[in-house]
Formats: C-alpha cells, structure tokens, sequence
C-alpha cells in the first residue's frame, strides 16, 4: 500500500497500474500486459459480492498475484448511480483519479465494441490533462506525468483470449473471472458481458461446464430482440455468428 501522507514530498513512482474487477477483461489485460499494480476498487455495484468471490477464487488458484494487488475498500460507494443496466456513470474518471496515486501509467481495459465515452481518446486526452495539472510540483509531491493507456481497444474479446491461450497461460482463470452484469451465481448468461465472454470463450475451444450460465442467451427474447448491436460490432459480431451457426440458433435475419 502506497502511503501518500508522508512527510517527505510524494515522488514520482514508475509504476504502472491497471484497474482490475476480475472480470474476462482483467484476468486477460494482467496477463498480456503484466502491469506493476492491479488496482481494484469496490464502489457498491450489484455485482460485487459475485465480483469479489471470484477475486478471491483467482487469488487462491493462482490467477492473479496477490502482492501486485490492492484493494480500496470502502472509499468510493457509487451504487445509487448504477443504472439498471449496469452503468455507473462516470465512473471510470473516479476509478482514474484513484489510480493515479499509485502509478503513472494507467491501464483502463476496453475491447472493440466497448463504446462508453469515458473510454474514447478525448476522455483520454482530458483525463491525462487534468492528472497533469493535479500532480504538478508542490510542496507536498514532485511533478508527475502521466500515460492513460487501452492498448487492445481495436482487438475483439475472442482476438485477446486467443492471445491469451497463445502464450500457454491458463483458460481455467478464465473461467474464474465473473462478467455478469446481474450479480447472480451462477451468472445469468444473457447480459452482455455474459454473452460476449461466452462466445470469446467458445470460439477458442474453451470447454463451458454444464450449468456454468444460468440461460442461453440466444433463447432469451429479449436478447435477440437487441442481438443487432452485438451482430455489428466490428471483428465480434462475425464471432457471434459462428457460435451461432455451431449451436443451431434459429436464422440470424429472423431477429433482427
């Protein structure tokens, strides 16, 4: 843990830092880019208990490293904003603010198809602005620069899991990780990130137990009501359609 109250000033510290739920997203962009910290920040989400039972499985099976890890515990609480669909608005600039007090090249996970704005190049540029400005020499800090990075949002989930396979590293902490916007033990299996980390998963030949989703997403009205925005997505959508035709969902063009 990073002391920021000493009485020296508050150097500058080299570090690296990537924000980390657990989530598919996590467990894959700690892995590809080994940063010096993961950072995970509770903030009241639905979500979390699911989150953090997971968290503490990949601790204990080796799928993340517990000294590269710190958790904030009980100093952001934003679970009054969480729409119903999951999105906590501006909630990322909080997460960055955070983050900055431990590194100054900070990691923010997004893949293509990720279209939130507080994860497009001009919040990007602002952010890093404003962290520029915040932690310039003071009496009590030394000037820091700062790098707010996605280096994989061109690259569709299925791409990073094949990477990630690639390097011999272990789907089983794939599995591990928990995406589901619902919160539900199992997950739900017919949000988005559930969808989307099931055919990352599948298409690269990761074996989903039985019993794993609670539902398949493609039987769910709903969910073929709004598939076109997954269908669309660039390099995913044709992921999509593959699983698809190998589970023998009815004709896409009846959906959509």
């Amino acid at each position: 843990m990073i002391d920021i109250t000493p009485r020296s000033r508050h150097p500058a510290t080299g570090k690296s830092v990537l924000l980390y739920s657990g989530g598919l997203d996590s467990v894959l962009f700690d892995h590809l880019l080994a940063p010096d910290i993961l950072l995970h920040v509770p903030s009241g989400a639905r979500y979390e208990p699911a989150e953090r039972d997971r968290l503490a499985r990949l601790i204990d099976t080796g799928g993340v490293d517990p000294q590269r890890l710190t958790v904030l515990d009980d100093v952001l609480d934003l679970a009054r904003f969480e729409r119903p669909d999951g999105v906590v608005p501006n909630r990322n600039a909080f997460l960055l603010l955070f983050s900055s007090i431990y590194g100054e090249t900070l990691y923010l996970g997004a893949v293509v198809g990720d279209g939130n704005l507080d994860k497009d190049d001009a919040f990007f540029a602002r952010m890093t602005d404003l962290l520029d400005h915040m932690w310039q020499a003071t009496d009590w800090n030394e000037a820091r620069r700062f790098e707010i990075r996605s280096p994989f949002r061109d690259r569709t989930k299925a791409g990073l899991v094949r990477d990630y396979l690639g390097r011999g590293f272990d789907p089983a902490h794939l599995l591990t990780s928990y995406s589901c916007h619902n919160g539900s033990e199992p997950a739900c299996g017919v949000c988005g990130p559930c969808a989307r980390k099931r055919v990352a998963l599948a298409v690269n030949g990761v074996a989903i137990p039985d019993g794993y989703f609670a539902a398949e997403f493609w039987e769910d009205a709903e969910w073929r009501g709004g598939a076109a925005k997954f269908l669309d997505i660039p390099g995913e959508g044709d992921d999509f359609r593959a699983f698809l035709a190998d589970v023998g969902a009815p004709a896409l063009d009846s959906w959509t």
